[in-house]
């Protein structure tokens, strides 16, 4: 599930839309997602020393029965870097799947567990080495939250920007 989440979140909005088409399974979202600028706001965020770089945007498509719709925020401290990305729809539907079951691996590379942000359940993760850390949150069954750091010691300013996202409004827009 890790390595599926991962590469959905790599492979950018478009790609990962002509991916699940290719895959045929684009009749599976029902749901029409939320359009990307009521999402826009859920990402512009005062993160105290973090400095934003240049304007949240997003995006919506559709193709055929395929739909969703994805926003995102940079923002950067010295060397670091955090990405905040929220997905509607697409492969955020199956990246949701395991999010919420209890997991925990710990390795001399990295660690991925399961925590709690506002209630909503998700999974983060840390390589060492590399100094990335990764929350994924599931807001609602319907939403996913991904905040990515660079150049971070571990998660806590990921954990900080989570908790001042308004979440339980972004769960309230689920129909």
């Amino acid at each position: 599930m890790e390595r599926f989440l991962k590469a959905v979140l790599r492979l950018g909005m478009v790609a990962a839309v002509l991916a699940i088409l290719a895959l045929g399974l684009s009749g599976v979202v029902r749901a029409e997602p939320v359009h990307y600028k009521e999402l826009l706001p859920f990402v512009e965020l005062k993160l105290g020393t973090w400095e934003a770089k240049g304007k949240p945007h997003g995006s919506s498509i559709k193709s055929g029965q395929m739909q969703m719709s994805e926003v995102k925020a940079s923002f950067r401290n010295g060397n670091q870097t955090l990405e905040i990305v929220i997905v509607d729809g697409g492969p955020a539907r199956f990246a949701l799947m395991g999010l919420s079951q209890g997991f925990e691996m710990e390795s001399t590379e990295k660690y991925v567990k399961t925590l709690e942000i506002q209630g909503f359940k998700g999974m983060e993760t840390y390589r060492f080495k590399q100094k990335q850390g990764e929350l994924n949150i599931n807001v609602a069954d319907r939403f996913l939250v991904s905040l990515k750091g660079k150049g971070v010691d571990n998660t806590e300013a990921l954990k900080a920007a989570a908790q001042q996202m308004d979440l339980k409004k972004l769960a309230t827009l689920a129909k």
